[in-house]
């Protein structure tokens, strides 16, 4: 598939995630934005007011934009062509489609979460128990992005607690395995879980709670028509 093609299979107003360029920083700024198309290659970005960081973005670079379609996603590189306080005019370079057949679909959702050493301090290899406070980047019913302030084991297993951002708090407890892990800052990691072992009952807290906060950011699609 052209990337022409698959711009044209973006509906008008879809929900996407963005990684943009900063700055003097390897790290990319993950937001959401809804999509515009304009005449493919170029489409239309835009956001709620306040989200662009409009003084730190890094134009020269391209942006990585992810569209979600409850099955397969679309992943594009993306040049920015023109700014403004609410929209990015872009120009799609590259497209990568993949198929994630197995997984749920995912949102940002930023709520705090322990991720704990599995066995009891007498069968751990290290000889101790642990535990790391950190926070997720995003959530799904198969696994979730997290970020911790020191580098948490990445080769074994290890319960999670995590606080779903429902109206009535919800701690999950689940078995799960470190897929990989990375260094974003100096001060900062990026682990990426997947569950292991999760309840149905659990489960389908977190679906529940990742389309609770789709619904809310779907608002989005009536601000940016008007």
């Amino acid at each position: 598939m052209d990337n022409d093609a698959a711009l044209r299979k973006i509906p008008d107003l879809k929900p996407v995630r963005i990684y943009l360029p900063i700055k003097n920083n390897n790290q990319r700024y993950r937001t959401q934005a809804v999509y515009k198309s304009v005449a493919p290659p170029r489409f239309e970005l835009r956001f709620q007011p306040g989200t662009l960081p409009l003084d730190n973005l890094d134009i020269k670079k391209n942006c990585l934009v992810n569209v979600d379609f409850g099955g397969p996603n679309i992943s594009m590189e993306a040049s920015i062509a023109s700014v403004s306080p609410q929209t990015l005019n872009m120009t799609a370079e590259e497209l990568v489609s993949h198929a994630q057949m197995r997984e749920f679909f995912r949102v940002d959702t930023v709520t705090e979460m322990i991720s704990k050493s599995f066995q009891p301090e007498f069968f751990h290899s290290q000889g101790q128990s642990w535990a790391i406070r950190g926070s997720t980047i995003d959530i799904s019913g198969n696994g979730i992005l997290a970020a911790f302030s020191e580098k948490p084991p990445a080769d074994e297993l290890v319960r999670l607690e995590i606080s779903l951002p429902t109206r009535e708090s919800q701690i999950i407890k689940i078995l799960a395995k470190p897929v990989r892990t990375q260094q974003v800052e100096d001060d900062q990691w990026e682990t990426a879980y997947y569950f292991q072992h999760i309840s149905s009952e659990d489960r389908d807290r977190i679906i529940g709670c990742c389309l609770e906060i789709q619904r809310q950011f779907l608002r989005l699609k009536v601000d940016a028509a008007n």
